[in-house]
This record gives structure tokens, sequence and C-alpha cells, in this order.
């Protein structure tokens, strides 16, 4: 099931194609200001695959917020279906980098994912909307 959740900023973005390495696929602001880049291993997003992303988490200047908790929900509003997996961050790799898997998109349309970050029992939230 969809959820909903109070969001400051939805960012509505088509996915990047194929660009520099060190470039996301998406960059939001979170409701608290900090910077949440997004960077996929698949590049175009694609269809029934399976998607590892890394999740770099920041302050707006660019400090690596480290130790965060981040839940990931989505759907398709249009459809008002969820996600057919569930998607789990499994670790930080580095200060401020985190993995996020099992992500998958089963239909082309308009996707909406919420992103719940706790940072030292702070709570702050962000949301991608996007087409596919």
């Amino acid at each position: 099931m969809l959820r909903h959740f109070p969001i400051a900023l939805v960012l509505w973005a088509a996915p990047l194609s194929a660009g520099a390495a060190d470039e996301p696929d998406f960059s939001l602001v979170t409701a608290g200001g900090n910077l949440l880049q997004i960077h996929s291993e698949l590049s175009p997003l694609a269809i029934n695959r399976m998607h590892g992303w890394r999740l770099r988490l920041t302050t707006a200047g660019n400090i690596p917020l480290t130790g965060a908790s981040i839940r990931v929900a989505g759907g398709m509003p249009d459809h008002d279906h969820g996600l057919p997996t569930e998607p789990e961050v499994t670790g930080e790799s580095e200060p401020g980098v985190y993995r996020l898997e099992g992500l998958r998109f089963h239909m082309p349309g308009r996707w909406l994912l919420t992103f719940d970050i706790a940072i030292d029992g702070v709570a702050d939230n962000a949301s991608l909307e996007f087409e596919l």
C-alpha cells in the first residue's frame, strides 16, 4: 500500500541518461535541508530489473551524515499500489554513503518514492517522483 507522509519537497524528475560517474541520477533536498543524492547501478533505469542504488546523504554544506537510518517506500500513485519489492538500506559503505538494495519497478508510468531518514533521533524525509 502506498504510504503518505507530509513532505516539504517533492521533486519531479526524469531519470538522467548515463553521465559522469560522480553525477547523481537524482538529487533531492530533504525537508530538513539536507542533500540526498541517488546513484543507480542501472543506467538508464529499467523496468523489471532489480536495482541497487547508492544514496549519498550530506548536509547542505556537503558534510557527510553518518549513522543515519533510512527507510524507503513507494509505489505508483496513479494505480494506487506500492512497490512489488521491499527495498532495504543494507549498510553504510563510507561516511554518508548508504546502499539501497531490492528495488524493482514492474511497469512503466509515474513512480513516487519516499525516504524516511533518522539521524541521531531527528526525523527527516524526502520524496522522489519520476516517470519510467
